[in-house]
């Protein structure tokens, strides 16, 4: 009984890796875009510092976690680092804000 208690949590832990880690690829691929987006008169820029942290440690949250989804976090460390530079670089050269 107490054996399948612990299955079910690192069963909740393995999902909250993979979240994790599709969300750090979400966040990464999105970095590179550098949107500059206006809602109902607000603008919201997404600068490369910002959103390229919160998804490298997301991914290496994710990756520590491990579990069945360690590829997958694997993945997302690897594409959030890479967004995370490819990012700054488009920013640089278009000319715009980084933080």
């Amino acid at each position: 009984m107490i054996e399948a208690a612990g299955d079910r949590g690192r069963e909740r832990l393995d999902t909250l890796a993979g979240l994790m880690s599709a969300t750090a690829i979400f966040l990464g691929l999105l970095e590179i875009t550098n949107l500059n987006l206006s809602i109902a008169g607000e603008h919201f820029q997404f600068r490369p510092i910002r959103i390229g942290v919160a998804s490298v440690v997301l991914a290496l949250v994710a990756a520590g976690i491990g579990g069945r989804h360690s590829r997958l976090a694997a993945i997302a460390v690897g594409i959030a680092g890479f967004s995370w530079v490819l990012g700054m670089i488009i920013a640089v050269l278009t000319q715009r804000p980084v933080f």
